[in-house]
C-alpha cells in the first residue's frame, strides 16, 4: 500500500516538473530575407498571441517566451506569409519569404529611418544592387542612366575615370546642380569612388517631402546608398568576381586624307583671290586611328561576409583597371571597405569604412581646336621632342599636333579617399531609440603635370614651341566632419501609428591645398618641384577654406488605420557660407496620403491597390564657394615701386556681395500609385512643379570695375515643371520569370524666370565667341546665334541668314535662341530574366529632344586651320553652287564662323547600354560541395545607339576642357568651369567606347 501510493506520488512529481520544465519559454534569433537579401521591417508573431517583434534593417530579429509547440508567423507586405513551428531547444531559425503577387511590396531607405513603401507620402525612387552590380564603370554614378524616373545623368563621353552630371527633376540651381550624396548616413561629394559590388541598394529622395529632413542640402534631390553589412546567424560566405574584357571605339568619324587636305587648302587661297599654292608633300597621316585603339579592361574584386547571433560583417575588396580607347588616357581604382554590425543589450553599434585610391591620366589635347592636319609626318626625329607641327608653307596657316602634345605631356591625377561612420543606438523603451552619428570623410588628392622641352614649328607658338619645360604639382586635402545626434519614435496604438525623429546635426568642412607652377628643371627627366630654378617665374598655389553647417529637424508622421498618411518635416540650417544676419534659413515640408484601395468602397478588381499623394515644401541652397560675400584680395597684383625698389602690392580680384541670402526651392507634387493584375504590374506617376528664387549665379561684372571674375549675386528666379512614371511588370511563377519596366521624365517647363541680364556661358574659341546664354523666359543655357537657310547662297557660297525680326536687314537684332540643351523628355527599359540557370539582363535608356553644339563640326569644318571631315568635299565652288557647305576660306570675310544653325545639331538617342548573359551552377560545380554556386557571364555595353548625331556620341555633358577654361589656372590645374552654363556644347568629349566583358562570379 505504502509502495503504491509511493509510485503515485513520484509519478504526480514527474508530472508537475515536467509540466514546469515545458511551461519555461525559450528565445530564438534569425534572419529574414529574400532571394535578394536580407528584409527590414518583417513582423514576427507567436501565432495565437500579442508575442512579436520586427526584423531591423539586416532583416535581423530576436524573439524570447516561446513555448514548446509554438508557431511563429512571418509576415511581410510584398510576401506570402510563413508559419513555421518551433522545435524545442532551437536557438536559430532563418527564414527566406517568396514574393507575394497579392500585396505591395518594397521597404524603402528614407531620411533617417526605413518606410514600407504603403506608407509613403513622398516620392521615392528606389533600385537594388542587381540592377547595377553587372554594370562595369568606372564610375558607378553612369549605372544609374535608364533606371529611374526623374533622374538624369549625362556623361563626359566615354572617359575613363571621368565625372558625370546628375540632375534630379532637371536643373535646380545655376551655381551647383549636384544632388546630395549620403553613403551609409555620411554627407558625400559624389559616389565616384563607390564600389557598385558594396551597395545594397539606392534611394533617390525626389519631392520636397522626402528631402526636406537634409534641408539646404537637398534642394538638388538627395541620392541614399546603403552598403552591404554582412547578416547575422549566418555561415562565412566568400564571394569571388572576376571580369576582364576590352573596350574599342564605338565609332569614328570621316577625316579627308592628305591628297584631299591639300587640294581643300589650295581651295580656300582660291576662294579667298590669293595666289598661294601648297604642293602635296606625300604624307598621309590618319591621326584618328593612331590616337584611338583597344585597350584592356579589368574588374577584380571579393567579398567576405557573415555573422554570429549579436554580430554581422562585411569586408571587401576591388581592383579596377582601364587603359582607355585614347592615347594617354586611363584609370585605375582600388576599394576596401569593412563594415560592420554588433547589438549589445539595449545598444547597437554600427560601423562603416571605405578606403579608396584613384589614379586618373587624362589626354588633354584630343580635339583640341579640332583635329591635326593629315600631312604631318607621325614622327619628326629633327626637332626637339620628335614632333611636328604645321609650318604654312607646307601644312597651310597655322594648328597645333594634338598626339604629339599629349604624347610629351606627363600628367597624373592621384585621388586618396578615406570615408566612413560609427552610429551608436541605444534603445530607451520600446520603440524610443536614442543615436548619435560619427562620420569622417577625407581625400587627400594630387594633381601633377610635366611638359618637356620640345620644338614642332614656328608657327602657333604658344603651343608649338616649350623653351622651357613645365612643372605643376599641387596637393590638395579634404576633411570634412558630421556630428549628429537623433532621437526617433516609433509605435502603433491601435489604429494610430506615430513616428517621429528629432536631430541635430553639425557638418564642417576644411579645404588646405598647396603647390608650385616652375618652368625650368636642369633636365627632362628630373621632374621634381625641388629641382625648379627660384625665380620670379615661380607661381605659388594655396589655399586654407573652412566652412560649417549647423542644423536642427524633426519630422512627424501619422497614420490612421493604414489609410491616411499624414507627414511634416521643419530644418533649421545655418551656415558659414553667408554673412551672420543672414545664416539661418528655416525649411518646412508638409505632405499626406490616401491608401484609397484600402476603403470598403473600393471594390475593383482590376486595381488591386491605390495610394494619391501630395506634398510641398520649401528646400534651400548655399552657394559651393566658401566665402562668397567676402571679397579676395591677392598679392603680388599690384606691386610698385618705392626708393628704387619693388614693393609687393595688394590687389581686389573680386567683388562680393555681402547682402546674400539663400536660394530657396517651392515645390509641389502629387503622385499616384497603382497595382493591377493582381500586384503583377505596379505604376507609379507624379506631377511636380518647382519655383526657385533668389538665385545664385556668378554675374559677370565690366571690366571697368578693375576686376576680372564674376561676382556671385541673387540673380533671379527658376521654373522647373515635370512629369514622371515608372511602370513595372513581374512574372514570378515556373521556370520562365522576369521583370520588365519603363520610365519616362517629362521636363514639361525648365526656363529661367526674372534674371535681371542674360548669364553667359563660357568661350568656345580663341576669338572668346559664346554660344550659351540665360536669358528670362528662355531655356538654361540655350544656344543663341543666327538662323541660317539648309541651302548656301549659290552666288557667293556663304550662308544665308533669316531676317528673324523682319526689319529687312540681317543685324546683331536677328541673334536669336538657336537650341535647347535640356532634353524635352528622359527614358529607361530594363528587362531582367531567369529560365532554369540561365539569366539575362537588358538596359535601354533613351533622350529625346535636346539639342548639341557640335564643335567638331564647327572646328572640322569652319575654322581656319587643323585636319577636316569629309563634309568639306562638298563645300561651294564655282561649280557646286547646290550645297549646305560654305566655301572655303581661311580669311573668313562673311563671318560664316559665327554661331549659327548650322552647328547645332538633334542630340536625342535610344541605346542599349547593357547586355548582360549568365549562366548559374547553382548547386556548385565538379562535385565540390563547398562551392555554393558559380556563374559565368559575357557583358557588353554600349552595344548600340540610335541617333542621328554626327559626332563621336550625343551623351556629351559639357566641358571643363579646351577653350573654355584656358586662360585661367596654370597648366595642369585650370579652373573649373561650370558644366549647367555650357550644357549641350559637345566640346572635345571623350570618344565613347563599347566594352566587351567575360567574367566568373563564384560563392563559396
Amino acid at each position: 500500500m505504502i509502495g503504491k501510493t509511493l509510485k503515485q506520488f513520484i509519478g504526480l512529481a514527474l508530472t508537475l516538473f515536467s509540466s514546469v520544465v515545458f511551461a519555461q519559454t525559450a528565445q530564438v534569433s534569425g534572419v529574414v530575407s529574400d532571394v535578394d537579401g536580407p528584409l527590414p521591417g518583417v513582423n514576427i508573431v507567436v501565432k495565437g498571441t500579442t508575442n512579436g517583434v520586427t526584423t531591423d534593417f539586416d532583416g535581423n530579429y530576436t524573439l524570447a517566451g516561446i513555448e514548446k509547440g509554438s508557431v511563429l508567423i512571418f509576415s511581410y507586405i510584398g510576401y506570402a506569409s510563413k508559419e513555421v513551428a518551433y522545435q524545442d531547444g532551437m536557438s536559430a531559425m532563418n527564414v527566406t519569404l517568396e514574393a507575394d503577387a497579392q500585396a505591395l511590396s518594397e521597404v524603402v531607405i528614407v531620411g533617417y529611418g526605413t518606410s514600407n513603401k504603403r506608407e509613403l507620402t513622398g516620392s521615392v525612387s528606389t533600385i537594388k544592387k542587381d540592377a547595377i552590380v553587372n554594370v562595369v564603370a568606372s564610375n558607378p554614378t553612369t549605372a544609374l542612366q535608364g533606371k529611374l524616373s526623374g533622374i538624369q545623368v549625362e556623361s563626359f563621353g566615354g572617359q575613363p575615370g571621368g565625372s558625370a552630371n546628375v540632375f534630379i527633376r532637371g536643373v535646380n540651381s545655376l551655381s551647383n546642380a549636384d544632388p546630395l550624396f549620403i553613403v551609409d548616413g555620411l554627407f558625400v561629394d559624389n559616389m565616384d569612388y563607390v564600389n557598385p559590388k558594396d551597395i545594397e541598394n539606392i534611394s533617390i529622395l525626389k519631392d520636397a517631402a522626402a528631402a526636406s529632413i537634409y534641408g539646404s542640402r537637398a534642394a538638388n534631390g538627395v541620392v541614399l546608398i546603403k552598403t552591404n553589412h554582412g547578416g547575422k546567424n549566418r555561415a562565412i560566405e566568400v564571394k569571388v568576381d572576376s571580369r576582364i574584357g576590352f573596350d574599342s571605339p564605338s565609332k569614328k568619324l570621316d577625316y579627308i586624307d592628305g591628297q584631299q587636305y591639300t587640294d581643300y587648302l589650295n581651295q580656300r587661297f582660291a576662294n579667298d583671290g590669293e595666289s598661294t599654292r601648297v604642293a602635296y608633300n606625300g604624307v598621309n597621316t590618319d591621326w584618328q586611328d593612331e590616337s584611338l585603339s583597344s585597350g584592356i579592361v579589368e574588374d577584380i574584386g571579393f567579398s567576405i561576409s557573415g555573422g554570429g547571433e549579436n554580430t554581422s560583417y562585411y569586408a571587401s575588396g576591388n581592383y579596377f583597371n582601364q587603359d582607355g580607347i585614347l592615347i594617354g588616357s586611363g584609370f585605375k581604382r582600388i576599394n576596401m571597405r569593412f563594415n560592420s554590425r554588433s547589438d549589445f543589450g539595449k545598444f547597437t553599434l554600427t560601423q562603416s569604412l571605405g578606403i579608396t585610391e584613384g589614379k586618373l591620366q587624362e589626354n588633354n589635347w584630343y580635339g583640341w581646336d579640332g583635329a591635326s592636319v593629315p600631312t604631318l609626318a607621325f614622327r619628326n626625329e629633327a626637332n626637339d621632342g620628335g614632333f611636328e607641327a604645321p609650318s604654312e608653307a607646307i601644312h597651310g596657316p597655322g594648328g597645333i599636333n594634338q598626339y604629339g602634345l599629349a604624347s610629351l605631356e606627363n600628367n597624373l591625377e592621384t585621388t586618396r579617399t578615406v570615408f566612413g561612420n560609427v552610429k551608436l543606438d541605444y534603445e530607451i523603451i520600446n520603440g524610443l531609440i536614442a543615436s548619435v552619428n560619427f562620420g569622417i570623410d577625407y581625400t587627400n588628392r594630387n594633381s601633377f603635370q610635366f611638359t618637356p622641352t620640345y620644338f614642332m614649328s614656328n608657327v602657333d607658338a604658344v603651343l608649338n614651341v616649350n623653351t622651357e619645360n613645365d612643372l605643376t604639382d599641387f596637393r590638395q586635402e579634404d576633411v570634412n566632419v558630421l556630428v549628429e545626434p537623433t532621437l526617433s519614435y516609433d509605435k502603433k496604438f491601435g489604429v494610430h501609428k506615430i513616428g517621429a525623429v528629432a536631430g541635430y546635426t553639425l557638418f564642417k568642412e576644411t579645404q588646405k591645398s598647396n603647390g608650385v607652377f616652375g618652368q625650368g628643371t636642369p633636365s627632362n627627366v628630373i621632374q621634381n618641384v625641388g629641382a625648379l630654378p627660384s625665380t620670379e617665374q615661380l607661381v605659388l598655389l594655396g589655399s586654407n577654406n573652412t566652412a560649417a553647417l549647423q542644423s536642427y529637424f524633426g519630422r512627424v508622421n501619422y497614420g490612421y488605420d493604414g489609410k491616411y498618411l499624414l507627414s511634416a518635416t521643419l530644418r533649421r540650417d545655418a551656415s558659414s557660407r553667408f554673412a551672420p544676419e543672414n545664416r539661418v534659413g528655416y525649411f518646412p515640408s508638409f505632405s499626406a496620403g490616401w491608401n484609397i484601395s484600402d476603403e470598403d468602397f473600393w471594390k475593383s478588381e482590376t486595381v488591386n491597390y491605390f495610394k494619391l499623394r501630395a506634398s510641398y515644401g520649401v528646400l534651400g541652397s548655399y552657394p559651393d564657394t566658401f566665402y562668397p560675400t567676402q571679397a579676395i584680395f591677392q598679392a603680388n597684383q599690384s606691386n610698385t615701386s618705392f626708393g628704387g625698389g619693388l614693393s609687393t602690392g595688394l590687389a581686389q580680384t573680386t567683388l562680393a556681395d555681402p547682402d546674400l541670402i539663400w536660394e530657396t526651392s517651392k515645390t509641389f507634387d502629387i503622385g499616384i500609385d497603382l497595382a493591377f493584375m493582381n500586384n503583377k504590374m505596379n505604376f507609379t506617376m507624379d506631377y511636380y512643379s518647382k519655383n526657385i528664387e533668389d538665385v545664385l549665379v556668378a554675374i559677370n561684372v565690366p571690366s571697368t570695375s578693375g576686376v576680372s571674375l564674376p561676382v556671385t549675386r541673387n540673380a533671379g528666379t527658376l521654373v522647373n515643371n515635370g512629369l514622371e512614371w515608372d511602370l513595372t511588370y513581374r512574372k514570378n511563377d515556373g521556370d520562365f520569370t522576369y521583370t520588365v519596366g519603363t520610365n519616362f521624365s517629362f521636363n514639361l517647363k525648365s526656363e529661367a524666370g526674372d534674371v535681371p541680364n542674360p548669364i553667359l556661358g563660357p568661350a568656345i574659341d580663341e576669338d572668346l565667341r559664346v554660344v550659351n546664354r540665360t536669358s528670362a523666359n528662355e531655356p538654361i543655357g540655350a544656344f543663341y546665334g543666327y538662323k541660317v537657310e539648309d541651302k548656301v547662297n549659290p552666288l557667293t557660297g556663304d550662308f544665308v541668314r533669316v531676317d528673324v525680326n523682319g526689319d529687312g536687314s540681317i543685324t546683331a537684332e536677328d541673334i536669336t535662341n538657336i537650341g535647347n540643351p535640356t532634353p524635352d523628355f528622359t527614358y529607361g527599359l530594363n528587362f531582367n530574366a531567369e529560365y532554369k540557370n540561365f539569366d539575362l539582363g537588358l538596359s535601354f535608356n533613351g533622350v529625346q529632344g535636346n539639342e548639341i553644339y557640335n564643335l567638331s563640326r564647327y572646328y572640322s569644318i569652319l575654322w581656319q586651320d587643323g585636319g577636316k571631315l569629309t563634309d568639306v568635299l562638298n563645300s561651294w565652288t564655282p561649280s557646286n553652287t547646290d550645297t549646305n557647305i560654305p566655301r572655303a576660306s581661311i580669311s573668313d570675310a562673311a563671318g560664316n564662323k559665327a554661331p549659327s544653325s548650322f552647328f547645332v545639331e538633334d542630340g536625342s538617342y535610344f541605346r542599349l547600354k547593357n547586355l548582360d548573359i549568365g549562366y548559374n551552377f547553382r548547386d556548385g560545380i565538379a562535385g565540390l560541395d563547398w562551392v555554393k554556386d558559380v556563374r559565368l557571364s559575357v557583358n557588353v555595353q554600349n552595344v548600340f545607339v540610335l541617333t542621328s548625331y554626327s559626332g563621336y556620341d550625343p551623351d556629351v555633358s559639357s566641358t571643363n576642357g579646351g577653350r573654355a577654361n584656358r586662360n585661367s589656372g596654370v597648366p595642369g590645374l585650370r579652373d573649373r568651369v561650370n558644366p549647367l552654363l555650357g550644357r549641350g556644347l559637345d566640346a572635345r568629349a571623350y570618344p565613347n567606347a563599347r566594352t566587351i566583358m567575360f567574367g566568373v562570379q563564384a560563392t563559396f
